[in-house]
């Protein structure tokens, strides 16, 4: 193949380590969409499967290689999707040695060389933002040029973060198709997300940012404002989900899209969702009722926990007492919420739990609560290595139900028993069933029972 000429791209959304057939996913990849609009604007041949989404298996994906004659394959992944990332670089391999096999995103940007170790096969990682060093691979640049690769076993430059976000392409959702994905919430058909902007600058002990890293960049809001339009006119997409770190940080940005939502009438046609940070300094009243006048329906927010002392070992740089404000005046504007709760966290045990929970009961608004996973090259998981409790780094293994660590007080079991507890009383399925255990037989029961009686039944 010459620089110049058409090539055959095949982009790959591989499933979930803990799949199984029926699994619904809320949106497509946006890194694969982005990637191929790219590839598709410059004249190549392309193609995106969601495996999970689409209940293509492995025999399948094959058939698909072959017949689309596959130049270039190229996955995208995180750290729960790590046992089928191999498997379709592999069945690519089987279907043709000759074909260029490239991975990307979260998972491969946070172990650099050990993508090798877990994927013998692949032939290039791409490590941090990927449109450019993506295009540049598709040109047959020599990848030795190429900055922010892996390749032979060997890392190349970094590149830099891109400082222009606006040359980002309208997506071409054309490549997938949008009907089969149930969006962020009930009622959510005909729903997509776009990022308004990369980067965090929080210093969360728990987070990857090794894919945007901390300085936020942002895209002008008439930018924005068209991708909206966009999609809404080409697509009928009437659901928005602004997938930024958090959409509230910059006062006049944030103001300025609201109100071109509202100039443009798009408040009249289409609802919103967006993350936004609790902080004092980033949330009032003012705010809030612009947000709800511009057609958000619902304003997401990253709690944590319940307890001070965890969010300080955290490092969330967030209050309580902010919490509880936010929550009222978001409450108070007309607009729903949604917090986010996580236990597992160095320091948790199970009084740290139960503040948490009822913070959350307090709040009044819908939750969710995961556990804690130490994904690779973050404080979080050094902090585990370090005490020695971190149980397992067999990243095949990881999903988002799943318990790799314990803290002082908390065994792995405690902790992942925790969890799916709470969650099942928050369904009404345990209450029947919990008299019924033979709780004085087991250490881990007994305290559950103790613990479901005196704060989950209250």
């Amino acid at each position: 193949m010459s620089m110049g000429e058409s090539k055959n791209i095949l982009l790959v959304d591989p499933p979930q380590n803990n799949y199984h057939k029926g699994m619904k996913k809320k949106y497509p990849s946006g890194a694969l969409i982005l990637l191929g609009t790219l590839c598709y604007n410059l004249g190549h041949n392309v193609k995106i499967v969601d495996m999970a989404t689409e209940e293509i298996d492995i025999t399948e994906l094959k058939d698909i290689i072959k017949s689309f004659k596959t130049d270039i394959f190229a996955v995208t992944e995180n750290t729960f999707q790590t046992k089928f990332s191999k498997m379709v670089i592999d069945a690519c391999k089987d279907v043709d040695p000759n074909i260029l096999t490239v991975i990307g995103g979260p998972h491969p940007s946070s172990i650099g060389l050990r993508i090798f170790e877990e994927i013998p096969l692949v032939d290039v990682s791409v490590v941090g933002e990927g449109e450019i060093t993506f295009l540049e691979i598709v040109k047959g640049v020599d990848l030795k040029a190429i900055k922010g690769i892996c390749y032979n076993n060997k890392m190349n430059e970094p590149r830099p973060f891109a400082e222009n976000l606006d040359d980002i392409p309208l997506p071409k959702l054309d490549l997938v198709d949008i009907n089969k994905y149930t969006g962020l919430g009930k009622n959510s058909e005909n729903s997509m997300y776009i990022m308004a902007s990369r980067g965090c600058p929080s210093h969360c002990i728990y987070c990857n940012k090794s894919v945007f890293g901390h300085k936020v960049r942002y895209r002008k809001p008439s930018k924005v404002i068209e991708e909206v339009k966009w999609l809404y006119e080409q697509y009928g997409i009437k659901n928005i989900y602004f997938q930024d770190d958090t959409f509230n940080l910059n006062r006049k940005w944030i103001e300025e899209i609201l109100n071109l939502i509202i100039d443009n009438n798009l408040n009249e046609t289409i609802s919103f969702q967006a993350p936004f940070r609790a902080n004092k300094s980033l949330v009032d009243e003012e705010l809030l009722q612009l947000v709800k006048k511009a057609g958000f329906k619902r304003v997401l927010y990253g709690v944590e926990s319940g307890n001070q002392n965890m969010l300080n070992t955290m490092k969330k740089g967030l209050k309580i007492e902010e919490v509880r404000r936010a929550f009222k005046l978001t409450n108070d504007a007309g607009l729903d919420s949604l917090a986010f709760f996580m236990i597992g966290l160095p320091g948790e045990n199970e009084k740290t739990i139960k503040d948490t929970l009822d913070l959350q009961k307090e709040l009044n608004s819908d939750s969710g609560l995961s556990l804690a996973t130490p994904f690779p090259n973050t404080e979080f998981d050094q902090m585990l290595r370090d005490k020695g409790h971190l149980l397992n780094d067999n990243y095949d293994d990881y999903h988002y139900s799943g318990c790799y660590i314990r803290t002082d007080e908390l065994t792995s079991d405690e902790i992942e028993s925790y969890h799916a507890l709470i969650n099942l009383s928050k369904r009404n399925k345990l209450v029947a069933k919990l008299p019924v255990l033979k709780i004085a037989k087991n250490r881990l029961f007994r305290k559950l029972y103790h613990f479901y009686n005196n704060t989950l039944k209250n």
